[in-house]
């Protein structure tokens, strides 16, 4: 209500909880643009149009803008960075990596409390843990219209790409930037490293283990294989476990990291509690030993 008085559109009426305006976003002779309180938040409708929504929404449309330039405006702040990748150059995969870097240094910006909660409960609700260190962000995306969990990778210190997992309604998937290995290093004196599919697979595994000390490593895609050789150089670990999921892509890309991470160290273990237990990967695995599997089938 404050933004719409600030832009020098007065109040028509006031009533309980709600207030009436002529439209600011068109023109008309009798007020029907309501701003009304409801459950902690301020909400607006144009009864003459049926268009509705939040702050953001109203900024959107009465500057036509996007989303991620509202929620700048909103904050008073000049930082935007398009959220459309940059367009092919001769250096175009440092022109790719930089550009995702200022894109999470604008979403990291922006969070605030409610998203950290959002984080948090993100990853309760899949019985995994989830570590401040991994620097996750909420990207709400105006191309998508959908709120995404990003997780930078391979991590937060060295960003080349965003992992992005729908938050809520759904499980789609895209990453920004490269897709790349994700890796979290939880104890500096461990010489266990563990291979992955997916991140919530390892997060997985690492309870599975029972292990809170072991550096949890994901493929983000079995095509990401060949990358593990540049891990075991640097860690340098001596012992290797992998957890790839069961099915045929997995088991052939399992094959072959194992024969690469031969090279590095003597204990190369391919752990089979998935296989044994008939499941696609370790997050499912997890999800029906510690929940009864009428609600593990909704998660």
């Amino acid at each position: 209500m404050l933004l719409i008085e600030s832009l020098g559109h007065q109040p028509s009426w006031r009533g309980a909880g709600k207030t009436m305006f002529m439209s600011p976003l068109r023109e008309e002779d009798n007020p029907s643009f309501s701003v009304s309180f409801y459950k902690g938040r301020w909400y607006w409708k144009d009864w003459g149009n049926g268009k509705s929504g939040d702050a953001i929404r109203f900024v959107q449309d009465y500057y036509g803008i996007g989303f991620l330039e509202a929620v700048v405006k909103l904050n008073g702040s000049s930082r935007f960075q398009s959220v459309s990748p940059p367009k092919q150059s001769d250096n175009h995969a440092a022109d790719k990596a930089e550009w995702v870097r200022r894109l999470y240094g604008d979403i990291l910006s922006l969070m605030t409390d409610g998203d950290r909660d959002g984080i948090r409960r993100y990853f309760n609700e899949r019985r995994v843990k989830y570590y401040p260190e991994m620097g996750c962000v909420i990207h709400n995306s105006f191309k998508d219209h959908k709120s995404f969990l990003a997780i930078p990778i391979p991590d937060p210190k060295d960003i080349m790409g965003l992992e992005c997992r729908q938050n809520k309604g759904g499980g789609d998937r895209k990453t920004l930037g490269h897709k790349t290995l994700w890796v979290l290093k939880r104890n500096v004196q461990t010489k266990r490293l563990l291979f992955a599919e997916s991140i919530l697979d390892a997060l997985a595994t690492e309870i599975v283990l029972n292990d809170n000390d072991i550096t949890l490593c994901s493929l983000n895609g079995v095509g990401n294989v060949p990358k593990i050789d540049s891990v075991l150089k640097t860690y340098r670990p001596r012992e290797t476990l992998f957890a790839l999921d069961n099915d045929e892509p997995g088991r052939a890309a399992q094959a072959t990291a194992m024969q690469i991470a031969e090279r590095y160290c003597r204990r190369v273990t391919a752990l089979d509690h998935h296989i044994q237990a008939g499941v696609k990967d370790m997050h499912k695995l997890l999800i029906s030993r510690s929940l009864p599997q009428q609600a593990a089938g909704k998660l």
